[in-house]
């Protein structure tokens, strides 16, 4: 279950998402976790799953992602840089039951 905190981060970036991909892709489900770097930093992981052709996501967009969100998360009092991991649809249900084992 995501914290207000992560519900608040998911919904920024469903925002962006659909800003600039409109209706090239479905992006199903977007979870967010908040994780501790090795410094103890606290930093917002979101995976964003997706349903489309991977070539199009915009690799020059997606990598700078982090850098649009940052403000983000920090205002929701997580300082770290966040992280993205975009996952296809059909991989999503085994790395979603890794990761929750994994926390």
């Amino acid at each position: 279950m995501m914290t207000a905190a992560e519900k608040e981060f998911e919904a920024i970036i469903r925002a962006k998402l659909d800003e600039r991909f409109q209706d090239e892709f479905v992006f199903d489900s977007i979870w967010v976790q908040t994780e501790l770097d090795l410094d103890g930093v606290c930093y917002l992981h979101a995976y964003i799953v997706f349903d489309g052709d991977q070539k199009k996501l915009d690799p020059a967009w997606t990598a700078a992602l982090p850098r649009l969100l940052w403000p983000h998360a920090q205002e929701l009092d997580c300082p770290g840089l966040p992280l993205q991991s975009f996952v296809e649809k059909s991989e999503w249900p085994d790395l979603k039951a890794a990761v929750q084992n994994a926390a």
